[in-house]
């Protein structure tokens, strides 16, 4: 009989375990659903950004276009290269996530 009781305690201890831990994991899940939703809020904003500097490559280059007819190609380079940079460590960023 004793033996059944200490049977008993142990299966409570471990059933109260248990339960501890799935309110934890709980906890966890929702915590990385609100994690995911930031991240993916984040990467659509970069994804914007991205998109706008695309958008402003398109404008120097056309720019570059008309430049070069006077001879101001060099500047114009240069800024589409730092754009280009810019772009690099947006999807760089984006790839993270």
């Amino acid at each position: 009989m004793e033996e059944a009781k200490r049977i008993i305690e142990r299966l409570k201890k471990r059933i109260y375990e248990v339960v501890d831990d799935r309110n934890r994991l709980a906890v966890t899940v929702e915590k990385l659903k609100r994690d995911k939703e930031k991240l993916a809020a984040d990467k659509k904003e970069l994804e914007e950004v991205i998109s706008g500097l695309e958008k402003r490559i398109r404008v120097l280059e056309l720019s570059v276009g008309f430049n070069s007819v006077s001879g101001g190609m060099r500047p114009a380079r240069d800024r589409v290269n730092k754009l280009l940079r810019e772009v690099d460590k947006c999807l760089d960023l984006m790839n993270k996530y």
